[in-house]
């Protein structure tokens, strides 16, 4: 790989019962990049990012994250760094928020109490949460619950963030409260790879946009480039639809 990228994904491919999902997709990404895959649904946007982290386990293919190739026997130390915001939060619904930002650190990483839970302070005002630190999740919008998933990630102080469309259980009001705290977080360096159907955020704060569909890569480049004067006719037709309905 080069020696420069954070995440090195290599001709990765991925059937389910024999339907190809991943045809072969690869793409490098650098430190301080934010890298956004768009497409229409079904066309491995997601399944990419979990084979990344090895949630969904690749048929085919290498990955490497800052010159370690992941590897099932690697995965728990791989997974420690590379933060994964879902679709659907997953907090743990019994703990409060500030529990639910410190426990990787403490459980994962052995961080003292201490310095997990200043860590996770310091994370929960980054997002906006410094208030919210003794509710529960049944207590927040999804918005803040999606914002809670984000600080705990950070938390974990991570080589690269992965998000998968972090913002489609909610509602636009609440889009917006995450897609700043996103925006923010590209502003400031972070190192990020970002399946989402928002174009705002895609036009605004990604570095390059890659289009997916029936598990390849059509076409990629900046944003200026792929909303502007895409060179295949069929990212123009997805983008010309998502610029009608958004």
């Amino acid at each position: 790989m080069a020696d420069d990228l954070i995440l090195d994904v290599q001709d990765v491919k991925k059937a389910y019962d024999g339907l190809e999902v991943l045809k072969g997709i690869g793409f490098g990404l650098r430190k301080g990049e934010t890298k956004v895959l768009i497409g229409p649904s079904g066309s491995g946007k997601s399944t990419l990012l979990r084979c990344i982290n090895h949630l969904t386990v690749p048929d085919a293919g290498r990955i490497y994250l800052n010159g370690d190739e992941v590897l099932d026997t690697n995965i728990d130390a791989m997974r420690a760094r590379m933060g994964f915001v879902f679709q659907d939060f997953n907090l743990f619904s019994h703990l409060t928020v500030l529990d639910n930002v410190r426990i990787c650190q403490i459980k994962v990483n052995g961080t003292e109490k201490a310095a997990a839970t200043q860590r996770a302070h310091r994370e929960l005002e980054r997002v906006g949460l410094s208030d919210k630190a003794d509710a529960y999740p049944a207590e927040l919008s999804g918005g803040q619950q999606q914002r809670v998933s984000i600080a705990r990630a950070l938390a974990m102080d991570p080589d690269v963030l992965l998000f998968d469309e972090p913002t489609s259980a909610l509602d636009p009001e609440l889009t917006g409260e995450v897609v700043r705290v996103m925006q923010q977080l590209a502003a400031e360096g972070m190192t990020m790879v970002v399946v989402t159907h928002e174009m705002s955020f895609a036009r605004q704060a990604a570095d390059e946009i890659i289009f997916m569909e029936d598990g390849h890569i059509i076409e990629q480049g900046p944003p200026e480039t792929m909303f502007t004067d895409s060179t295949h006719e069929r990212t123009r037709a997805f983008l010309n639809v998502i610029a009608e309905h958004g």
